[in-house]
């Protein structure tokens, strides 16, 4: 297969450097338009025009425009093939990928955009506006949406959640010596401030808790693989990339439940544990904690059915069959 790529110019971008991923691995011809994001070659607009005359399928993604140059849109006008254009949207607050909120408000957390803010307390509040790329949505005969809720799908949108790319999966082998392993980049979404603060009173009530940021990618990924328990929750928008980097290590992961489509989603208390709330969250911990055999087998269990549904070539084989693809 021969697949042109309109990527965004940012060096890393979740959910196209999971699809180049799942391309690259399935071994299809990949001609895109910027380095990065798992690109092994990058091409000219000439070349990429030239190419585009007998492609099998044109593939426009999302990206963040504030402070980085758009992607190169303006060559889906000179291919002109709409009929077989997928546009991939990986935003998450807005179509933009950022929050729509016109003030700053003051949390324990920090100062925090106030859509952001109201997310916590809202989690319809995630979906801010404009949500929905009208432009792309009018022109691209397919779109798929990271962020996609019911209300989406009724307009022809299919949900194409994160997974996981191929450096999401560690040295899995390893000794559990943490019991819970608490990692976030930041405190202002989802329950991460309060789990933040549950997980410190963990450790000082005794158990073997890893609470810590900025690690280098290798050592996240090592901290996670020797945890019984690792905590993702919400990021920006209605879903983490976390989730998925602890179930590739084979971490029983504790996944704030979405109130997104998730596609193949994981089954709660065999792939994952779900939590609606802070009493629920910790309720189920504790009891977790009391069953370090149990959570083996749901982070062993996890692993297998990220490897299963969520790599990459996963996920291209998803988009494939949703837009009734055949070689």
């Amino acid at each position: 297969m021969k697949v042109i790529a309109i990527t965004p110019d940012r060096k890393h971008d979740c959910i196209c450097n999971m699809i180049i991923d799942g391309f690259n691995d399935l071994d299809y011809t990949v001609i895109a338009s910027d380095p990065g994001n798992n690109v092994i070659s990058s091409y000219s607009d000439e070349e990429i025009i030239d190419h585009a005359r007998d492609a099998d399928l044109i593939f426009a993604f999302w990206g963040k425009v504030r402070g980085n140059r758009s992607p190169k849109y303006y060559l889906l006008d000179r291919i002109n093939r709409p009929e077989i254009t997928v546009y991939i949207d990986g935003s998450e607050w807005t179509a933009t990928g950022y929050p729509d909120g016109d003030r700053v408000i003051s949390a324990p957390w920090g100062n925090v955009n106030s859509q952001v803010y109201e997310a916590k307390f809202n989690p319809r509040r995630c979906k801010g506006n404009p949500w929905i790329n009208k432009k792309m949505l009018e022109y691209c005969n397919f779109y798929f949406k990271r962020e996609c809720y019911s209300e989406d799908i009724d307009l022809g949108i299919f949900p194409l959640n994160i997974g996981c790319q191929n450096k999401n999966f560690g040295n899995i082998e390893k000794d559990k010596d943490i019991d819970v392993f608490c990692s976030f980049g930041q405190l202002g979404n989802g329950y991460r401030y309060e789990i933040d603060n549950f997980c410190k009173q963990l450790k000082k009530e005794g158990y073997r808790v890893e609470i810590k940021s900025g690690l280098t990618y290798d050592s996240y990924l090592d901290h996670i693989s020797r945890s019984y328990i690792s905590v993702s929750s919400w990021g920006a928008g209605n879903s983490c990339q976390r989730q998925w980097e602890n179930m590739a290590n084979k971490s029983c992961c504790f996944v704030q439940t979405p109130e997104i489509e998730v596609i193949f989603k994981p089954k709660d208390n065999i792939h994952c544990i779900y939590y609606k709330n802070m009493i629920e969250f910790e309720s189920k911990i504790r009891k977790m904690l009391n069953n370090k055999q149990k959570c083996i087998e749901i982070g062993n269990s996890g692993f297998e059915f990220v490897k299963k549904y969520h790599t990459g070539a996963a996920r291209v084989s998803y988009i494939l069959d949703k837009i009734g693809y055949r070689k």
